[in-house]
């Protein structure tokens, strides 16, 4: 009997792929089944050594981040500013954000936090995104990831536990996983974890590549987004939807937000170029650029077709926002 999909149980029609790792350029190959029912990917076998593929001194999620410490007088005029980004106006608030670029990360939480809003960051490595909504001003603020080295607490109100999902305690009024969910184990069971872990009206926002895409008919086993063998699962919206309504949730929102990566990374695969080298071909490196980078048109039309591709529902990420029916 044909592999049974992890996700829907399905057995029919299900096909096997082969990409290999990449990200390092250690070439090892891995069988990855295809639903015909559901879409979702996945590995067939999880490796018993799955640390290996994180290695602390060369996966980019582990390093540490950047600290800044501005003045005091500095970061009330960013709370000001993070404020209106939330949607609350002020006058001094409106006036920054008129002359300052809005990170993305508002997009995610306008409408769904406020300052006071407990946030858990799941899959964050050495959380520096919860850094930088610190200095932002948001007050409550935990990350959980369970293949940091130890429990990191940076004396600011941020704290980052070497846990999984299952192992968290207390709940949170906004939950996000960036990239991480394609990482789990267990996706209907971390799932339904998450859903205990969520406040009463609270959003659950999780990130993830999306196998029902462009890039990924395009490319194949050569999209980068496979990641063989760290992504377990490359889900499709029917597959969420699923794994949504078996944790007693429904998805309120998708927002495809992928980049020209999908293009620029998935054509270096075509060339056999590992992950780590890919910045040496971005058209701005200047002297330090490969004679065979990328021109500057070439990706502005990467970023062109991926803004494109966003607005028909057609981009390789997604943001789905879940909350309890």
């Amino acid at each position: 009997m044909a592999a049974a999909c992890r996700i829907c149980g399905n057995t029919e029609g299900n096909q096997a792929f082969f990409p290999k790792e990449m990200m390092f350029g250690w070439r090892e190959e891995f069988e990855y089944l295809e639903c015909a029912r559901c879409g979702c990917l996945q590995i067939a076998r999880i490796p018993d050594d799955l640390a290996k593929y994180y290695p602390s001194d060369g996966y980019y999620s582990y390093k540490a981040p950047k600290r800044k410490r501005d003045p005091a007088w500095l970061l009330k005029l960013r709370h000001e500013r993070t404020r209106y980004f939330l949607g609350e106006f002020s006058v001094v608030g409106a006036a920054l954000g008129a002359i300052s670029r809005r990170p993305e990360h508002f997009d995610w939480l306008r409408g769904r936090a406020s300052l006071d809003s407990r946030i858990l960051d799941v899959g964050c490595g050495a959380g520096g995104l919860l850094l930088k909504l610190q200095r932002e001003g948001f007050r409550s603020l935990l990350g959980a990831d369970p293949f940091i080295q130890a429990d990191i607490d940076y004396g600011n109100g941020v704290k980052i536990l070497k846990r999984g999902i299952e192992q968290l305690d207390g709940r949170y009024d906004f939950i996000m996983l960036h990239h991480s969910f394609e990482h789990v184990r267990d996706p209907a069971s971390s799932l339904r974890s998450l859903a205990l872990a969520l406040a009463p009206k609270g959003t659950l926002l999780i990130r993830v590549p999306v196998a029902d895409s462009h890039a990924r008919r395009t490319y194949g086993i050569q999209w980068y987004q496979w990641d063989a063998p760290r992504h377990l699962y490359l889900h499709t919206r029917k597959s969420m939807q699923l794994l949504a309504a078996g944790a007693g949730m429904e998805i309120a929102g998708v927002v495809h937000d992928s980049s020209g990566q999908q293009f620029s990374s998935s054509e270096l695969y075509l060339r056999g170029v590992p992950y780590i080298e890919h910045g040496k071909y971005r058209p701005d490196r200047g002297s330090d650029a490969r004679p065979d980078a990328f021109e500057q048109a070439e990706w502005d039309g990467f970023q062109a077709r991926a803004a494109e591709l966003n607005r028909k529902g057609e981009g390789d990420s997604a943001c789905f926002y879940l909350r309890a029916r």
